[in-house]
């Protein structure tokens, strides 16, 4: 697993994570769908950062955030072993959907090796249908970009 050190920025929230063997693909750079993994990890992180644990205020609220839509353009690759930092702007649009806008810089020397965004949609976990984002989770991302 990767190991995170939360630092607050600004407009956005940024994560430092350690890469690992598993990480990557046989050419030695980080297999494409691990960027993804990684902005995951960072938006746990930030509810971490809020003093929640994200999945247990889902379940608290009844409600689930699944992945609707997901982008990245990939300007570099991420090395065996290489230290990045995931930069995530939470922009919630409209009452029930987020979408998290991301760049992942090399920790070095903050070059950006990637940017996209994950849209989420909150569902009503019983009933799997689009339900308001609860205003418990809505002021936790309002005020990861103060």
């Amino acid at each position: 697993m990767t190991a995170a050190t939360v630092l607050e920025s600004g407009s956005m929230f940024e994560a430092r994570f350690q890469t690992y063997w598993a990480d990557f693909d046989a050419a030695g750079i980080v297999f494409f769908p691990h960027f993804f993994r990684f902005v995951t990890q960072a938006e746990e992180e930030l509810f971490l950062a809020a003093g929640v644990d994200r999945v247990q205020l889902m379940h608290e609220n009844h409600v689930s955030m699944p992945r609707v839509e997901t982008f990245a353009r990939f300007s570099k690759p991420i090395r065996m072993g290489a230290v990045i930092r995931v930069r995530l702007t939470p922009e919630i649009k409209g009452e029930k959907t987020i979408r998290y806008n991301f760049v992942i810089v090399d920790d070095q020397t903050s070059e950006s090796l990637s940017e996209g965004y994950v849209t989420v949609v909150c569902v009503d976990a019983a009933k799997f249908k689009s339900a308001p984002i609860p205003h418990v989770i809505r002021k936790i991302l309002e005020d990861s970009a103060m």
